[in-house]
């Protein structure tokens, strides 16, 4: 898995961080490619805290120190400028701007999330599915088409999968749940109130789960078996989850294709099924 990278992980933690290094994390943020060659005090006494919450600020993110952050901070401009990624959109950009700066984002969070993300826990989960009794998938919002897209391919499967996307039902479902039954969490800030509860609902119930989502110190983490955090460096404009929602996709897609490939003969034949199926389908 690769090495922290330096913003993401600024995004990823800021809530969590204290007020003095959240003026750290602030400076950063706004003053990127000068850290890179900033001394620690330099830095220090522009954000106006001394170094030692510098140091502290580095530690919460996940760094050994500054050199660390600095390192990792001056490999993420890098791959920034190597995608072409500019972290926002202007209401006065056009339509064929706004399509380069979307893709770019689209791009860079694939690239960061392929080489980021934790693949033994992805192998595992995938050996996990495959023998499930039954699959619950749980959404809401941006996740519910997500969460409705990955039930169909696992059916399609073969597997017993479930999707819920109202808060209702999401938690009376885990009444049915028990051992050997997976449930699966989408969110993509991790903090999703109806997904969370029922995450843990379903635990209590015996079921092994997992999630998806961009924040690793997120609540949704603490109730999952099995977390998969994306890497997306979000554009700031005013829709949620843009990027994100590509790199859930993309993970899901690795998911139910490894899925297939352990029972390949049966994935064939049950993908010629579906097709015959859909040709007789009269509308």
């Amino acid at each position: 898995m690769e090495k922290r990278l330096c913003l993401s992980a600024i995004k990823a933690e800021y809530k969590g961080l204290t007020v003095k290094e959240k003026q750290v994390a602030d400076f950063v943020l706004q003053n990127a490619e000068a850290v890179v060659s900033m001394p620690i005090g330099i830095l220090a006494e522009r954000a106006g805290v001394v170094k030692s919450v510098v140091i502290r600020c580095c530690k919460s993110l996940g760094f050994s120190g500054y050199l660390e952050l600095k390192l990792s901070l001056s490999r993420e401009l890098a791959r920034n400028e190597q995608f072409e990624f500019t972290p926002y959109i202007s209401n006065k950009d056009g339509p064929s701007e706004i399509l380069h700066k979307i893709f770019s984002a689209n791009i860079k969070t694939l690239h960061d999330t392929a080489r980021g993300l934790d693949r033994t826990c992805l192998a595992k989960l995938v050996d996990l599915l495959s023998c499930a009794r039954n699959i619950y998938i749980y959404g809401i919002g941006t996740s519910a088409g997500i969460v409705s897209d990955f039930q169909y391919r696992l059916m399609q499967l073969g597997h017993a999968a479930f999707c819920f996307t109202d808060i209702a039902s999401m938690k009376v479902s885990t009444l049915n749940i028990q051992p050997g039954d997976v449930a699966i969490g989408i969110s993509n800030s991790g903090r999703t109130v109806a997904t969370v509860d029922t995450l843990r609902l379903a635990r209590e119930r015996g079921a092994k789960t997992a999630c998806i989502t961009s924040y690793p110190s997120s609540d949704i983490i603490k109730e999952s078996d099995y977390p998969l955090v994306i890497f997306t460096d979000e554009i700031q404009y005013p829709i949620e989850a843009i990027s994100a929602r590509i790199a859930h996709i993309s993970v899901l897609d690795a998911i139910a294709v490894s899925l297939s490939a352990k029972n390949y003969e049966e994935a064939v034949e049950r993908a010629a099924q579906t097709r015959d199926l859909i040709d007789t389908v009269r509308y």
